[in-house]
């Protein structure tokens, strides 16, 4: 009975039921039809015995040879024959009718035993007499008259099973039409009557049980959703504050990561970047004071870099200042954000000397709250926030307060980064300005300090011409020394944009020049490369300087020529026509020699290649920067 309530199966079942209904009926009256069919041809055949009886009289009359007589006969036995074993390819059958059966086996007996014989002797002279043919075919038309009467009768039940066919589709029709309005059409209206409620606003409406199963469910996940939409709608004021409220918050939260980024993100120093810091946590985290402490682990020590509203004993308390000495420091051991709380009892902390127990509650202070301060494992700080009374925080502010903290350490350690990195470049700058009083300098000075005791020698001894040459060696050495330390002063003054390395270059070539009057040209074959970066550059001018400074000290050259190529790799080549010199000895003495040294220093800051070649009569210093270190600035 319970899968009879389902709609599906009832409409499968009636389907069914209609569908073989329907083919019973259709195949019978096919039955039907088949046997008046096979019934006409036996009619037909019947008849057609007659017209053979009266020719074979007619040929028994003319005297015809037998043979043909028999052809005849032959003929007429095959269609009784045919009559009687019934033909389905035709098709032909009698009606399985007694009546119709006993006239067909009289008939066959009178043929046989009557008729047929009289016609077989024909040839004999005998003769069939006119009352035996008449009752023969009287015979035969009795036997097609049964035959008539039977079909009539199938015809009447054709009639009949056609009609209760017709009837069987129109009330099947009417039922199914019925039967689709109770089932389907009736419930589909009961819950658009349902939708049309739930549109004007009445959420609680209730859809009653239907009476197919399908229905039900839906009637009741109708039912479930008019529920929830009802209870949905009467919270849904409520909702849209909570909602209202909450993109509030995450709005305060992605704003005050921006700008405390876009603060942060401006020069400054570490306890100035931790003076904002802190006014961004006191003011999310609503505390009273607040203090941010920078750990020093070799000292085991926490340094205090901002505070506000502290009191002065804990901004100079030695217990704050150590590691492990008071609750907050003792925070730096777990690297996580936790509670402090002081109660009427102290606090089981048996890491922590008694003596510093209540020294912030003293000052009034009842909850603490410690947030680490952690760049990638590193321990950078605490930051401590004092409230006067028990303060919950909650989740988004506490992940807003460690997201801040996160980002903090990532400022002190770049602060601190970018600390290490100019004083690394200060000492590299000394290491240069070091190497760039280099030994033609000090052999300036040591030929000054030896014609100095030349000097004295003369003037003791009374030598006047002696002394006056040693004179003129000093002011020349001098001049020499001005004009190296002038040139050096020159070099490291000397800045670089990112668009004016060309004429950088131009310049100190023309500088040379005017110096030392010698020929000098700088050409430019190539320029389809990348731009250099900005200490590429610097250090392409410093080498081009230093080796302009070589050739005016020790080339006595007349010529020289600058070659730049910014092709795929950058190419620089500076040539002179002067004495030369032995490469390979001097490859030797280059530990000796601090200008080649500075060169190749320069050139590896870049990872760039320095070539020397040298002969007399020239010499070429080739420095080559590969595409592969090279990139878009």
């Amino acid at each position: 009975m319970s899968r009879f309530n389902s709609l599906t199966f009832r409409l499968k079942f009636f389907t069914l039921l209609w569908i073989a209904v329907s083919v019973a009926s259709i195949v019978f009256t096919l039955y039907l039809s088949l046997w008046l069919e096979g019934n006409a041809a036996a009619i037909n055949d019947l008849g057609s015995l007659r017209f053979q009886s009266y020719r074979l009289a007619l040929l028994a009359e003319e005297k015809t040879p037998q043979a043909q007589i028999d052809e005849r006969i032959r003929r007429f036995d095959e269609v009784l024959a045919a009559i009687r074993r019934g033909d389905p390819q035709r098709p032909l059958s009698l009606p399985d009718n007694p009546q119709v059966l006993a006239r067909m086996a009289a008939l066959e007996n009178q043929w046989q035993n009557e008729i047929k014989p009289v016609f077989q002797a024909a040839s004999s002279g005998r003769k069939i007499g006119s009352a035996q043919l008449d009752g023969f075919l009287h015979t035969v038309d009795g036997t097609v008259a049964a035959v008539e009467r039977t079909s009539a009768a199938y015809i009447t039940w054709l009639r009949v099973f056609q009609s209760a066919l017709l009837a069987l589709v129109l009330v099947s029709s009417a039922v199914m039409i019925w039967l689709t309005r109770i089932w389907i059409i009736a419930p589909l209206q009961e819950l658009l009557r349902g939708v049309q409620a739930v549109r004007d606003g009445d959420f609680g409406v209730q859809m009653q049980a239907a009476g197919s199963s399908e229905f039900a469910e839906v009637n009741s996940g109708f039912n479930q959703m008019s529920t929830r939409l009802g209870q949905l709608y009467s919270g849904l004021e409520q909702q849209v504050a909570e909602k209202t409220q909450d993109l509030e918050r995450k709005n305060f939260i992605l704003s005050t990561l921006y700008s405390f980024s876009s603060v942060l993100g401006k020069p400054q120093t570490a306890s100035e970047a931790a003076e904002v810091f802190l006014q961004q946590l006191m003011k999310i985290a609503d505390a009273d004071a607040g203090s941010v402490r920078l750990t020093d682990m070799e000292r085991q020590r926490m340094d205090l870099a901002a505070q506000i509203s502290l009191p002065k004993s804990l901004q100079h308390s030695e217990a704050c200042s150590k590691i492990g000495d008071c609750f907050c420091g003792a925070a730096v051991r777990n690297n996580e954000a936790h509670t402090i709380r002081f109660y009427a009892s102290r606090p089981e902390m048996p890491d922590i000397d008694p003596q510093y127990d209540y020294e912030c509650r003293r000052h009034g202070f009842a909850d603490l709250r410690v947030l680490p301060i952690r760049y990638k494992d590193q321990d950078i700080g605490i930051a401590t926030l004092y409230y006067h009374h028990t303060r919950e925080l909650g989740g988004t502010v506490g992940e807003l307060l460690e997201l801040l903290c996160s980002q903090f350490g990532v400022v002190v350690t770049n602060t601190r980064l970018g600390e290490e990195s100019r004083q690394l470049a200060v000492l590299q700058e000394r290491n240069l300005i070091a190497q760039g009083l280099h030994d033609s300098i000090a052999q300036t000075l040591a030929f000054l300090n030896l014609q100095v005791q030349m000097l004295e020698s003369a003037l003791a001894s009374g030598s006047s011409e002696l002394a006056g040459e040693n004179l003129q060696s000093i002011k020349s050495g001098v001049q020499e020394c001005y004009d190296d330390v002038r040139e050096l002063l020159l070099n490291f003054r000397t800045k670089i944009g990112r668009r004016d390395f060309a004429e950088a270059a131009d310049e100190v070539v023309a500088r040379f020049r005017r110096q030392t009057g010698t020929e000098a040209h700088i050409v430019w074959t190539q320029d389809q490369g990348l731009p250099l970066s900005s200490d590429q550059q610097l250090q392409c001018i410093f080498i081009l300087q230093e080796s302009l400074s070589n050739i005016r000290k020790h080339a006595r050259a007349s010529r020289v020529d600058v070659e730049i190529a910014n092709g795929s790799d950058f190419v620089m080549s500076i040539t002179d026509n002067g004495v030369g010199f032995d490469a390979e000895q001097l490859e030797n003495l280059s530990g000796n020699h601090v200008g080649l040294n500075i060169m190749r220093e320069r050139a590896g800051r870049i990872r760039a290649q320095l070539t020397l070649q040298s002969q007399p009569g020239q010499t070429r210093i080739t420095l080559t920067l590969p595409a592969r270190e090279r990139h878009p600035a």
